[in-house]
Parts: C-alpha cells; sequence; structure tokens
C-alpha cells in the first residue's frame, strides 16, 4: 500500500509542476515521460533501503522519505526545461508563480478543461439550491 502512495505521490507531483508551468517548449512531454519513469524507479530502488531503514526507526524512515521526495521536487524544478530557457526553480526563485489562466492551460494538456468545469458545478449548485429553497 505505502509503495503505491509513492507511486501516486511522484505522478502527482510531475502533474504539478506540468499543470502549473505548461510552457515546456517541443520536448516537455518526452521529459514527462522519462522523468516519471526515472523517478519511479529511482523510488522503488530506494523503497527498499527505506523499509530496512523504517525496520529499526519509523521516525528516521519518513525523514527518508521525505528527503527523497524533496530531492525530486529539487530536481523536476531544475530540470524541467522552459520555452523561454528560465528554470522552473529560477521562477519560483523570482516569485513568478503561476496564475490562474496558466494552470488552466496546464491542465488542457491532460483534457481537463477548468472553465467547463467550475461551470458544471456552479449551475448544479445553483440547481440545488433552488431545490432546496422549494422545500423549504
Amino acid at each position: 500500500m505505502a509503495l503505491i502512495f509513492k507511486l501516486a505521490l511522484v505522478a502527482l507531483v510531475h502533474i504539478v509542476f506540468f499543470a502549473a508551468y505548461p510552457d515546456t517548449g517541443p520536448y516537455g512531454n518526452y521529459y514527462l515521460a522519462v522523468s516519471l519513469v526515472l523517478w519511479t524507479g529511482f523510488t522503488l530502488f530506494l523503497g527498499t533501503a527505506v523499509k530496512l531503514v523504517k525496520f529499526f526507526s519509523g521516525a528516521i524512515g519518513a525523514v527518508l522519505n521525505l528527503a527523497i521526495l524533496a530531492l525530486m521536487t529539487g530536481a523536476i524544478a531544475f530540470t524541467m526545461p522552459q520555452s523561454d530557457k528560465t528554470s522552473v526553480l529560477e521562477k519560483l526563485q523570482k516569485g513568478s508563480y503561476p496564475d490562474r489562466a496558466t494552470i488552466n492551460k496546464g491542465m488542457k494538456r491532460f483534457g481537463v478543461n477548468l472553465e467547463k468545469e467550475m461551470g458544471k458545478g456552479a449551475k448544479e449548485l445553483e440547481e440545488k439550491a433552488k431545490e432546496a429553497a422549494k422545500k423549504l
């Protein structure tokens, strides 16, 4: 169970970076695939060692897992290609955080249109509010 959680966390970190900073240029999809495979393998490889350490001390095992997550996050932020040749890490250091339009653009890469989904949710909420008002 913990292994599936770690692998899902690896995928989630990649998705968050690619949704937040979608201007990856022509090699972004290749980077996503290769990075995802490499970090999944790295996590699987170190998972055995972390389990051994957790056997002796659960706290040290948790710290090692957090260190691996921090290393992965930093490496992705440092190496992820951007069309403006500025790394994501430099953008974060300068305070250039993604806005709503950028995240919407990034989520469209994964087939999710946030504007459309939010519109559907607002309509459903309005309909349920009308039903509740009629019941009152």
